[in-house]
């Protein structure tokens, strides 16, 4: 009985013969290590004429890796003269770049038998066009023998045979050429005939007419490379305005930042200034008011100095009204009852939070008032505050500083 693992059928692998171009940029690790941003914004230019052309001579990407890219080609022609038209564009463009902006490709083209893999394509006919443009020149080509069998006579080229190359993990040597797209086109010497003047003039005819068609097909090649290269020419030149305008544009809004970080740390410094000043002016009034009191305290003492009032003769009810005095605002004040008794003095309130707040303190038996405030900040903090003052007449007069911050004052009158 067969095993169930061995009875069961392996997906047939698809191939096909098939032409790749494989290109990559010299020196590109060294170009981004120096300037990262801008070896960016060159390879996508160049990627740009890179797959125009592609698509212009019928082939496809099927693979890229950082700056290597990979086309397939159903015909060596149309890889090869894509190639020479790239190179051709890319120096192009290169000249309106600056001399640390130059890049430069290198292209290695196989024609061999691929492995089909979903979009992508697999095999020594792939690794061999890889092997190849390693060995290029910067801005050169090279080309396996199986291209150059097919190409030969058929493309104004110059070959270079480079011998039989050994390249790493291709098992057998692989016939080599580099490709002078400077040079004239090669055609094969004439035969010397024997022909009768008939025959000669036919030839001679057939040839005339060939080469008027050839004329025809290189004019319309070099009339589409123009509109190519004009279109780069535009798209580089528009590129270029981009870059100057975003530059401008990065300037412009770093300027703007900075002043308006300057324009901030300003009105800051301002803003703190006139809180300093307010402060200050704060102080002053209340070591103002301190003095005043001081002084009239003095004063009660010297009239008083002899005869001292008993505390008790201050007693009573006496109405009156507590205000908060803050920086830059009008002073926010609310009635208190204060109640006098055996020279101790107490009263209460209910603040907006539903809160009880409370004063109280002592008078002395020369007229000096101390009271203490318990109260709430609007938010149900607790806050308090000392309050010093005098009575006369039946008057009394305080003030003091919370412990947050802010000035309060006091004033009552002995109802009858």
């Amino acid at each position: 009985m067969p095993d169930e693992s061995t009875s069961q059928s392996v997906p047939t692998l698809e191939r096909r013969l098939a032409t790749i171009l494989c290109a990559d940029v010299a020196n590109y690790s060294k170009m981004m290590a120096v300037n990262e941003e801008q070896t960016v914004n060159v390879f996508r230019g160049h990627r740009e004429i890179f797959e125009s052309l592609v698509g212009l001579h019928r082939g496809r990407i099927f693979n890229t890796a950082g700056d290597a890219l990979l086309a397939e080609f159903n015909s060596p022609v149309e890889a090869v003269r894509c190639a020479t038209e790239i190179q051709a564009a890319l120096r192009t463009r290169n000249e309106h770049l600056a001399p640390e902006e130059k890049m430069q490709f290198r292209m290695g083209i196989n024609l061999g038998d691929v492995i089909i893999q979903g979009g992508d394509l697999l095999g020594d006919g792939v690794n061999i066009a890889a092997r190849i443009q390693t060995a290029t020149a910067p801005g050169g080509i090279c080309i396996s023998g199986s291209v150059h069998d097919q190409i030969q006579n058929k493309l104004s080229l110059d070959f270079k045979l480079l011998g039989e190359q050994t390249y790493k993990n291709i098992a057998k040597p692989v016939r080599t050429y580099t490709i002078n797209e400077a040079a004239a086109v090669i055609t094969p010497p004439r035969r010397k005939g024997w022909r009768a003047l008939a025959a000669v003039t036919a030839a001679v005819l057939a040839i005339g007419g060939a080469g008027y068609w050839g004329y025809q097909q290189y004019d319309a090649h070099r009339a589409e490379q123009l509109r190519v290269e004009t279109r780069l020419a535009a798209q580089m030149a528009a590129q270029k305005q981009a870059t100057e305008q975003a530059q401008q544009a990065a300037e412009e809004a770093r300027r703007d930042a900075q002043l308006q970080a300057q324009k901030q740390a300003a009105e800051e410094g301002l803003r703190r200034a006139q809180e300093e000043r307010n402060r200050i002016e704060q102080d002053r009034k209340l070591l103002e008011a301190e003095r005043r009191a001081t002084e009239a305290a003095k004063r009660q003492a010297t009239v008083a100095k002899d005869v001292p009032k008993p505390a008790a003769s201050y007693d009573g009810t006496y109405s009156g009204r507590l205000c908060n005095q803050l920086p830059n605002r009008a002073p926010f004040c609310w009635p208190v009852a204060l109640v006098v008794q055996n020279g101790t003095a107490e009263g209460n309130w209910t603040n907006k939070t539903q809160k009880t707040a409370r004063l109280s303190g002592n008078i002395a038996a020369d007229g000096s008032v101390k009271l203490n405030l318990a109260g709430w900040t609007p938010n149900g903090a607790p806050v308090e505050a000392t309050l010093l003052g005098r009575i006369v007449d039946g008057a009394i007069t305080a003030s003091g500083q919370w412990n947050r911050g802010g000035g309060v004052t006091g004033d009552w009158k002995r109802t009858p």
